[in-house]
């Protein structure tokens, strides 16, 4: 399908049938990324009166059950819910099918090497995706006014899409670079990091609280009202090459604060 797109007073041309899957493909009972050592996900037939709902068992259908840790084990999006005490349904944030978007490759870097600060104390070698360099790079791409970011962190093998995490411990954003993507305004953010946060920060998950507060403070308030959201454990292979696209975030209407998900781009003809 070929669908045009008016975005900032300029029209764009979209074929639907051509895009990029920046999702991990869910295995369950396989190879899944993996953070704070979560049970996997696992997927088992329904059983009842004896019965195992499963063909190869000699039913006459499928019947799986799932078990899975939405935040932990593969590619999903989360609202400010994830914050909060209130129930939340992390799809009714999505209020367009497609955002413009901006793809940056970031090279993340020594702690020590930035100026920038964080809510916990950092060794000086932990790697961290500083402000300069976002700004660097999202500079380029100013004029779209993207209301979205992928960020794809170097360096990107193909089998980070199954990292054991507290084994390969990952970068994270320093909080003034989180600050300055809250003042681009950038409202949907997808990563191929397991969190924006350290893996250790007290609890406090302070960039989190930046992106869905007041911008400023890793230990201030969320804004409840809050409509952006953070997808988490995407891949983006070498080839999508950086620059400007379209977004959409398909979802399933999960009453839940995270819901795996499947960011699709598609790059304007």
């Amino acid at each position: 399908m070929i669908i045009s797109i008016q975005h900032r007073e300029k029209t764009y041309t979209l074929d639907t049938s051509s895009f990029f899957d920046l999702s991990i493909p869910y295995h369950f009972n396989g190879p899944q990324p993996n953070f704070y050592d979560a049970k996997p996900g696992s997927l088992s037939p329904f059983k009842t009166n004896d019965i195992s709902y499963f063909v190869k068992d000699g039913a006459g259908c499928n019947v799986p059950e799932i078990n899975m840790n939405i935040h932990c084990t593969g590619t999903h999006t989360e609202c400010v819910g994830h914050l909060t005490n209130q129930s939340s349904s992390v799809s009714e944030y999505i209020q367009d099918l497609f955002f413009p978007t901006i793809l940056l490759t970031i090279q993340p870097i020594p702690f020590s090497s930035c100026k920038d600060s964080y809510h916990v104390n950092v060794d000086g070698s932990e790697k961290v995706i500083n402000r300069g360099s976002l700004e660097k790079m999202l500079k380029k791409f100013h004029n779209y006014c993207p209301s979205s970011l992928v960020i794809r962190t170097l360096p990107n093998p193909i089998e980070k899409q199954f990292y054991k995490y507290m084994e390969h411990v990952p970068p994270f954003f320093t909080n003034d670079s989180i600050e300055f993507l809250f003042s681009e305004n950038i409202n949907h953010l997808i990563v191929d990091l397991p969190s924006l946060d350290r893996i250790k920060d007290g609890g406090i998950v302070g960039n989190h609280r930046i992106f869905w507060g007041d911008g400023k403070d890793p230990r201030g308030d969320i804004d409840p009202n809050s409509n952006r959201t953070i997808s988490e454990l995407a891949y983006i292979p070498d080839m999508i090459k950086d620059g400007f696209y379209f977004l959409e975030i398909q979802l399933p209407h999960f009453q839940c604060d995270a819901a795996p998900s499947r960011p699709i781009l598609i790059k304007p003809i």
